[in-house]
């Protein structure tokens, strides 16, 4: 047979001896493209998840520095003023109880068990402002006009802590229920309800304003 003879080289003439090698390569390469995006959006999931846990740490850490602060409130005032029998223990045990609402924040798990240990020290503070509404000298000293600067401070920590959590949330579950990392996330137990977010409450979250009205007390009857 002569070259005359032969058939025409042709592009699929030249690819045919290699198609496996190409099918295998676009093969790995749909596999490792899957694989890639499949890690990215778990990281994804995993970095959304983590922020919303650390926003949740620093509110605590903002409550139990509000703890903190009772207990300077009860010394300031026992070493201020003069009180009955029944108005030191009470003092005494408010400090009790703002240590006690301390542990508890630290251990909270839940939003719920964040707000009640809020909501617990904010009766408390209450309580010790309306006791002071009775002692107006304490009110001009410098060391309690420094703890309560310390106080508002705190608040609005708290206020803004709160409000760096809730966004946390919400861009966790913007992203869970994103298409194709809802699947994902639905797949590893990521479910937009994980986390919970706070619920306005303005009147809890204000600190304690207590006034004479309030109390049934005139500036007279205080002192």
């Amino acid at each position: 047979m002569t070259d005359e003879t032969k058939e025409p080289t042709t592009l699929w003439g030249i690819v045919k001896p290699f198609l496996w090698v190409i099918a295998f390569i676009a093969v790995v390469c749909i596999v490792a493209m899957t694989v890639s995006t499949t890690m990215n959006a778990y990281n994804q999931i995993i970095a959304k998840d983590v922020k919303v846990e650390q926003m949740q740490g620093s509110v605590q850490t903002a409550l139990e520095r509000r703890a903190d602060l009772i207990p300077n409130y009860v010394e300031i005032i026992i070493g201020s003023s003069k009180f009955e029998h029944d108005t030191l223990t009470d003092v005494i045990e408010m400090r009790a109880q703002a240590n006690q609402i301390k542990e508890n924040v630290k251990s909270a798990r839940t939003v719920e068990d964040i707000q009640q240990g809020q909501d617990q020290l904010g009766a408390v503070i209450g309580r010790l402002m309306m006791l002071t509404e009775q002692y107006p000298t304490l009110q001009t000293t410098a060391q309690y006009r420094e703890l309560e600067a310390q106080l508002t401070a705190t608040e609005n920590q708290i206020n803004g802590e709160r409000n760096n959590y809730n966004t946390a949330v919400m861009d966790y579950k913007m992203t869970v229920r994103t298409m194709p990392i809802a699947i994902l996330a639905h797949l590893f137990g990521y479910d937009e309800d994980r986390w919970e977010m706070f619920k306005a409450n303005e009147k809890a979250q204000d600190a304690p304003k207590i006034s004479f009205d309030k109390m049934n007390l005139s500036p007279s009857e205080g002192r």
